[in-house]
């Protein structure tokens, strides 16, 4: 079969072209932005072909299907121990850069880091910079591992609960991130089905979908260094206006993504 003829086959299973181009050059070997260039390849539908499609249908995200989610310009390995990296959340780092510009020998905390695919793409652009990923999970730590080792990169990795960092020994950070859980438990019971494949303890804050911003923001403010140090956080669909609403980030400023969605908010400590 041509690579052209795969990837009309492949579009009953996948509701995107970007998906079908993803799978393609997994099973194919081809990398994603030379797929079109190899239209008159040939290629073998395997039983592992087989077994991987029929994981997707039966509604298996992707990412987990191939171990594989781009993300900033990096490949990034996951599974069912982390969240899957999103679009969304590439504003995250981009706001930490911007902070960042120019600077050196910096030091990143990465709170609720998981597959630490922001604290990859922090590491790899910064120059000299220190990283520290903090997550509750020993199994999204490993995972965190794996990536930074793919890309040469080291930072410590620590498992402990975000809640209580104000009870962890930590040296003061240049760059704060977060990308919290912020979905009640009513919207992660709520959620699609194929949102129910990823950690819960990574989506669902419990009743207070707020929780942990509003705890993170009381203590942030005694690890992050004063005049230059900065925090991001990733936000949820109307959270701005709900955190606003009890009196939180009235110093943050916030980014919208390209849906229009408020989706980043950031503090410089001065």
């Amino acid at each position: 079969m041509k690579i052209a003829e795969y990837l009309n086959y492949l579009q009953k299973y996948f509701t995107n072209r970007s998906d079908v181009l993803e799978f393609a050059s997994h099973t194919s070997g081809i990398p994603y932005s030379q797929i079109p260039m190899h239209l008159s390849d040939n290629i073998l539908i395997t039983d592992e072909t087989k077994s991987k499609l029929d994981r997707v249908k039966s509604g298996e995200p992707l990412a987990y299907v191939i171990n594989n989610k781009n993300f900033y310009g990096f490949d990034i390995y996951v599974d069912e121990s982390v969240l899957i990296p999103r679009p969304e959340t590439e504003l995250l780092v981009e706001k930490a850069l911007e902070t960042a510009a120019g600077r050196k020998n910096l030091r990143i905390l990465d709170i609720c880091t998981g597959s630490g695919c922001v604290l990859t793409a922090l590491l790899s652009k910064l120059e000299n910079a220190e990283g520290v990923g903090l997550d509750i999970s020993s199994d999204a730590l490993e995972t965190a591992l794996k990536n930074l080792k793919r890309y040469d990169l080291k930072a410590e990795l620590l498992c402990a609960d975000a809640l209580r960092i104000d009870e962890l020994d930590l040296s003061n950070f240049d760059i704060i991130t977060c990308n919290p859980p912020y979905l009640t438990e009513q919207e992660w019971s709520d959620s699609p089905n194929s949102l129910k494949y990823e950690p819960k303890n990574a989506l669902s804050a419990g009743v207070d979908g707020l929780l942990f911003y509003k705890k993170l923001m009381d203590m942030i403010p005694n690890i992050c260094n004063k005049n230059s140090g900065s925090a991001h956080f990733e936000l949820g669909l109307g959270q701005y206006e709900l955190l606003k609403n009890e009196g939180y980030c009235e110093d943050y400023s916030v980014t919208k993504d390209f849906q229009g969605i408020k989706r980043v908010i950031s503090w410089i400590n001065l």
